[in-house]
């Protein structure tokens, strides 16, 4: 499973900064200039919303959790590993003196630790950070805020940024917004929130959402973005709930080429859905540590003053949310996929179970208990 580190580095967050805008960038380019027809497609990424800002999510905010599971997986296993390799390295060179016993095991320990290093670097992406990084549109003065993985404050001027569509290896395509100087050197970047598969339509749905915003002039045009916003998403003011952990933890299973501001309709609650039920609920657990963890993001006192809200402003979406219909699910539906999530549950445990059982094997000297046979026992009752 690949990890999405773009973006994330803490020294200059994207690879491409310091680099000459590609002429690759250019095929799939997107411009502030021009109106593609598409819905607006807000995408669940909505923080606050009024008629002077718009404050969106992260590009790896719909993500979250997934570095904690994996790499404390990762961890737990590492630090296993380093206690399972010092003690065979003991067992092997003991008897061929202290002084190679103790080199053995000086060298053992420098490599674990620096394994440890490494996933506790790649931990820091989400514990003991920010919930997340806000990125802020001013649609008065043109200006864009944002708070990069750094957790350093960058303005942007929107009309001059380079757009286009583009992904690293092995990671989904998001929307790039380039700060490129005179002689065509990228100087910082960030991204809209939204990820895809492929640069396609679903991008620009979501980029004229944004593009629509800052080139809103009267209160029609506002009232048109205002208008493809469903769910607002307040964590600029407190942390997620579990709810919204659970609901935002799912957005991998919806059908990105819908509107996932209409979850009745864009989440597939299918095999794929059920199966990876197991890796959903780890992911979960991740996001809810890293929520735990981590403090609420604020932008300087002078950018609040920049993005001074009137009081009566009639598109405060945040003092007056919309209330979208939710699905109601019936009774059977509800029986229905409790079973299929307690089956996927069991056969995740299961496959868990038996990777530690696989890891006890190979462990020397000694004769471990199957926690398989564990697992199945406790399930079957035979513990009665």
């Amino acid at each position: 499973m690949f990890i999405d580190l773009t973006g994330r580095s803490k020294n200059k967050t994207y690879n491409t900064i310091g680099q000459p805008y590609k002429e690759e960038y250019k095929v799939y380019p997107l411009y502030q200039d021009k109106r593609y027809g598409l819905p607006l497609r807000p995408q669940r990424t909505v923080v606050q919303f009024n008629s002077t800002y718009m404050e969106l999510v992260d590009r790896w905010e719909s993500e979250r959790g997934e570095i904690t599971h994996i790499q404390g997986a990762a961890f737990l296993l590492g630090t296993f590993g380093c206690a399972v390799g010092l003690s065979i390295t003991y067992l092997v060179y003991s008897d061929d003196g202290l002084s190679i016993a103790f080199l053995g095991i000086l060298i053992t320990t420098v490599i674990c630790f620096g394994i440890l290093w490494f996933v506790i670097r790649l931990l820091s992406r989400e514990l003991f950070t920010y919930t997340y990084f806000p990125v802020r549109f001013n649609r008065k003065n043109g200006k864009v805020y944002v708070i990069g993985a750094n957790k350093q404050v960058e303005t942007y001027d929107w009309n001059k940024l380079k757009i286009h569509m583009q992904n690293d290896i092995n990671t989904p395509w998001d929307i790039r917004c380039c700060d490129v100087d005179d002689s065509g050197i990228i100087q910082r970047t960030f991204s809209l929130p939204f990820i895809h598969t492929s640069p396609n339509e679903f991008l620009k749905h979501h980029f004229d959402f944004v593009n629509a915003y800052m080139n809103s002039k009267t209160n029609k045009d506002i009232k048109h973005v205002a208008d493809s916003i469903r769910h607002v998403f307040p964590i600029h003011k407190r942390k997620e709930t579990v709810k919204e952990s659970i609901e935002r933890s799912r957005f991998e299973f919806y059908n990105r080429w819908e509107d996932m501001e209409y979850p009745e309709t864009s989440l597939d609650i299918d095999l794929h859905y059920i199966a990876a039920t197991p890796f959903w609920l780890l992911k979960l657990l991740g996001r809810r540590l890293a929520v735990l963890t981590s403090t609420t993001p604020h932008f300087p006192f002078e950018i609040e003053a920049e993005c001074d809200i009137d009081p009566k402003d009639k598109f405060d979406l945040n003092k007056n949310p919309p209330n979208p219909p939710r699905r109601e699910y019936s009774l059977l539906e509800k029986a229905g996929i409790g079973v299929l999530l307690i089956v996927g549950s069991i056969i995740g445990l299961s496959v868990f179970a038996l990777f530690i059982d696989i890891m006890g094997a190979a462990r020397p000297h000694g004769d471990y208990p199957s926690f398989f046979k564990m697992l199945w026992d406790w399930l079957l009752f035979r513990w009665i």
